[in-house]
């Protein structure tokens, strides 16, 4: 019956009727994490050693006392 009265309306008037292209699909994206807080510290401090590194800035690591901080002279 509707496709009945399609016909009709499209032998009355042609242009009635509007038809488009079909939509393609969309394009599926890999999962990528948010970078948690500490993956941004690690890199902005590995992105500062790269930058003291080309500068020519040297830092000697902090050494602990060999008995464990505890003061031995009782």
């Amino acid at each position: 019956m509707l496709e009945s009265q399609v016909q009709e309306k499209l032998q009355h008037d042609p242009d009635v009727v509007t038809t488009y292209a079909a939509q393609p699909e969309p394009e599926r994206k890999p999962y990528t994490s948010k970078p948690t807080v500490q993956d941004k510290a690690f890199h902005k401090e590995l992105e500062q050693m790269r930058a003291d590194a080309e500068a020519g800035v040297i830092h000697k690591p902090k050494r602990e006392p060999e008995d464990g901080g505890v003061s031995s002279h009782c």
